[in-house]
């Protein structure tokens, strides 16, 4: 019991998106309907939520954990109590981050973000195929913006660190 923290289905609750861990009444609805849970036995909603309540915080954040959610929303089409899986997992994976869990995917698409107020920057070809129908150069328009709500949230620090 010492390795559980149980103030942790407070903490995903209290995170922006994560209300929904107070509506889970572990029937196993979000895993019977979940595409990735039937690819991989690592994901498994119904068993993630457990572990939230549980207070299985270190077996949860440094892992892959929060990452695996594809954010179809089945589960939330699926659960009777309405609760949002998929929203839980939004808040899991920001709470991951805080704790230095960021796939280096995530991280590639967050730094682009912050640098060209695009996740994922276009490729040579389709810059030149742009020009060859007359449109305009992509615009970095609203960089100040994006650059200063990384900055508020902190976000920016992380990226950086990566």
């Amino acid at each position: 019991m010492s390795e559980l923290d149980l103030g942790f289905m407070g903490e995903v609750a209290n995170t922006p998106r994560g209300k929904g861990i107070l509506l889970c009444i572990q029937c196993g609805r979000c895993s019977s309907g979940c595409p990735v849970a039937r690819l991989t036995s690592e994901h498994n909603p119904r068993r993630l939520m457990e572990m939230i309540i549980l207070g299985c915080k270190k077996e949860i954040l440094p892992t892959q954990l929060p990452w695996y959610c594809l954010s179809c929303f089945t589960c939330l089409d699926r659960c009777p109590q309405g609760g949002d899986v998929g929203e839980v997992m939004f808040a899991l994976r920001n709470l991951a981050v805080r704790h230095g869990n960021m796939p280096a995917g995530v991280a590639a698409q967050a730094k682009a973000l912050y640098e060209t107020t695009r996740v994922i920057n276009p490729v040579r070809s389709a810059l030149d195929k742009r020009e060859s129908l007359g449109l305009s150069q992509i615009s970095t328009e609203g960089l100040e913006e994006v650059q200063k709500i990384l900055k508020r949230t902190g976000m920016e620090k992380i990226i950086r660190s990566k």
